[in-house]
């Protein structure tokens, strides 16, 4: 379906808008899902202040980042959803775009599967090993050896403490319970440190500060009381300390400080033991806590590959599609497509190649249509000219035939084809000697070697050329074609018809004979008709019994009126006037001299037919004895039985009416075909030879001519043609 151009680009910007909102979306939401998962594994990694037996906090982060994981999820497989769909639709890219998402998915998801079991097996083992029995053993030496330590330290200081006890009482005071602690610490290390106290309060401390443990010191010897009247030892994280009851409410403790290094190595086996002790009692939710981060980061990894791939393969098919679908629109004739697609990769430079490209094609379309509007305007004075040019030498009388400079036909008229019997379109284009008969072809070659001899220049001749069983008489010119340079381009043959000039010559020659021999023979018939008229009555009676003078005498007068007869049709035909031309019914003209015939000779059928024409412009008298010469002479052929066909039809094209005789009689031999219309050729018995040149005579006169062929299946046909509307007549 194709949109207006304002709704598709609205709908692009539309899409544009949305997947803009949907990759800041998969974005966000993929930072959040790896920020949360870098978290849990960092909390899980370091320990940290959170106990992971009140770790609400990490399965809140865990259910927040399930939930993520699942909001991408679905990001991600709608997108995969709609790929799915627009290949089941056949949409352009479509098939291209889920290959490269089926291979991103394939190439992360077999690397992150093989990763996510091989870190699953190295934190199982991991954890394994971290709560493993001989980690505990080594924890719970280390400590053990602190202890002692400090109980050894601790087991040092009593007889300090016992020796300084001895000098303070129930009513020592303060000051003086000071002066006997400085006496006993004297001599002693500077990690040690004399305290009295009285009722758990510090009466009096001699020594080095006691620093962060002092207070924990005091406070375990304050909660004492009288629960150890003989004294005891008490140890700490580092400290040790020795104390003996002092009298009364009062006691001494000696108070050693291990140097801070120490200290904290004991405490950090003393957290070490702690920890490993809780490992132990949180072995699976732990070990479930590793599995669930790197199930989160292998999903992360899998669908941001996926979504990637979607986005990589949209990067890619949206050009594709976009320039398929331009492509289309170009292909469908629309110039005006352009792509909107703005990228500084090589999409964005092939988009602009093509958006350049269709501006290019708008521009050369827009100067093909004025070249082509300039081509049509001169093709169109070409093709007026030239059909001008093929209407005159269609028209013209004269064959034309132009051979180029390869000796092939470049164009030949209508009236050449006829004369020669070729097809004037089969023709066109072909070599001459594989148009023309061989003795046609020698003609022309003869005629072209006295060109060449005549320097090129025009060649005349007169020439007869058998055409089909005749032989017709041509008068033919052949000229040289040669250009601004002299080079030869061709010939330019023309050439007349000189049969029907020749054979108007002869009649115009019979008729001068004839006009002669009837001006000669005339005068002495009437004498000698008269002169035997009178010798028969004068001399009949003499010799009535005398069968020889009748015979004679008969025999003179029967001569006498067919020589009279002869002159009469030799004068006929010798003074054949002018055609008076006038417009008439030539159908009507014609159907009358048939009716006639059709009575006088009722054993032969006579038929008339005529088809649509307008009036014509012939003599009727002639006309009528043109007509009456030829069925005449097929009521001869037939004897008294046949059949005559007549028929007056109108050649729109050519303008020319045509009087068609056809008889179903013996036919005229092919031979007597060339002389049938030459004066006093007959092959009939008694006839003058006059009929039918009498009949070509009329036809030359009205500007037609009369032709013989054979009747299908026999008999001959005569065709008269001459045009309907002769000039100065229209």
């Amino acid at each position: 379906m194709n949109l207006p151009v304002d709704e598709s680009v609205r709908l692009q910007e539309a899409e544009r808008t949305r997947r803009r909102r949907e990759r800041w979306a998969i974005g966000v939401v993929a930072f959040l899902v790896a920020a949360l998962t870098f978290i849990e594994a960092y909390l899980v990694a370091s320990g940290g202040p959170v106990r992971f037996s009140g770790n609400i906090a990490i399965f809140a982060l865990i259910n927040l980042n399930v939930i993520l994981v699942v909001l991408l999820i679905f990001l991600v497989s709608r997108n995969l959803f709609k790929i799915l769909l627009d290949r089941r639709r056949g949409i352009l890219g479509s098939k291209l775009r889920s290959r490269l998402v089926v291979i991103f998915i394939l190439f992360s998801l077999l690397p992150t599967a093989l990763l996510f079991v091989a870190a699953t097996n190295i934190t199982t083992t991991s954890i394994k090993s971290w709560i493993g029995k001989r980690v505990g053993e080594a924890l719970s030496g280390s400590l053990e050896i602190a202890r002692r330590k400090l109980n050894d330290d601790a087991a040092a200081l009593v007889p300090l403490a016992g020796e300084a006890a001895t000098l303070v009482g129930p009513e020592t005071t303060a000051e003086t319970a000071g002066e006997a602690l400085r006496h006993m610490r004297t001599g002693q290390e500077d990690a040690v440190t004399l305290l009295f106290l009285r009722k758990g309060k510090l009466a009096a401390k001699e020594g080095k500060a006691l620093g962060a443990a002092g207070n924990e010191i005091l406070d375990r010897l304050g909660s004492l009381g009288k629960a150890g009247a003989e004294g005891g030892t008490i140890i700490g994280d580092g400290y040790a300390v020795a104390w003996v009851p002092a009298g009364g409410d009062g006691l001494v403790a000696a108070a050693k400080l291990l140097p801070e290094a120490e200290a904290q190595r004991i405490r950090a086996i003393k957290d070490a033991y702690a920890g490993y002790h809780q490992v132990r009692l949180l072995d699976d939710p732990i070990r479930a806590s590793y599995i669930g981060v790197l199930i989160l980061i292998t999903l992360l990894i899998v669908f941001a590959a996926s979504w990637m791939g979607i986005y990589l393969a949209r990067r890619i098919t949206v050009p594709v599609q976009l320039l398929a679908e331009g492509t289309d629109r170009v292909a469908r004739g629309d110039l005006d497509a352009t792509i909107d697609y703005r990228s500084d990769d090589e999409f964005g430079t092939l988009v602009g190649s093509f958006n350049r490209m269709t501006a290019d094609l708008k521009a050369m379309q827009g100067n093909l249509a004025e070249a082509h509007a300039s081509l049509t305007t001169t093709y169109e004075e070409l093709r007026r000219r030239t059909q001008f040019i093929e209407t005159i030498l269609d028209n013209i009388s004269t064959g034309v035939i132009v051979i180029d400079r390869h000796a092939r036909i470049a164009m030949i008229n209508k009236v050449a084809g006829r004369l020669l019997e070729v097809s004037p379109e089969e023709a066109a284009g072909s070599l001459y000697r594989d148009v023309f008969r061989e003795d046609h072809y020698e003609a022309i070659r003869g005629l072209y070697r006295e060109a060449g001899n005549a320097g090129g220049r025009q060649v005349e001749r007169q020439v007869e050329l058998p055409i089909g069983e005749k032989r017709i008489a041509l008068r033919v010119s052949m000229t040289t074609l040669l250009d601004e340079r002299g080079d030869y381009m061709g010939l330019v043959v023309a050439f007349d018809d000189l049969s029907q000039a020749m054979r108007l010559q002869r009649v115009l020659a019979w008729r001068e004979v004839a006009r002669r021999i009837a001006h000669d023979i005339r005068n002495p018939l009437t004498p000698i008709q008269l002169s035997t008229e009178r010798m028969i009555r004068k001399y009949s009676e003499e010799h009535a019994g005398d069968p020889v003078f009748a015979e004679c005498t008969q025999a003179v007068l029967s001569e006498v009126a067919t020589l009279k007869r002869l002159v009469d049709e030799f004068t006929r035909f010798a003074r054949m006037p002018a055609p008076q031309l006038e417009e008439g019914d030539l159908p009507e003209e014609v159907r009358q001299v048939v009716e006639m015939y059709r009575t006088s000779h009722p054993g032969i059928r006579w038929e008339f037919r005529a088809g649509e024409m307008p009036q014509a412009w012939f003599d009727p008298i002639q006309i009528r004895r043109a007509l009456t010469n030829l069925l005449e002479n097929a009521a001869a052929a037939l004897g008294k039985q046949g059949c005559v066909e007549v028929s007056c039809a109108f050649d729109a094209e050519s303008g020319r009416a045509r009087i068609t005789v056809a008889d179903d009689g013996p036919g005229i031999t092919r031979k007597d075909r060339e002389r049938i219309f030459e004066p006093y050729f007959s092959r009939r018995e008694g006839g003058t030879g006059l009929g039918l040149a009498i009949v070509s005579a009329i036809a030359a006169d009205h500007g037609g001519t009369v032709r013989i062929r054979d009747n299908e299946p026999k008999g001959t046909v005569f065709e008269i043609e001459f045009p309907a509307r002769p000039r100065g007549r229209e």
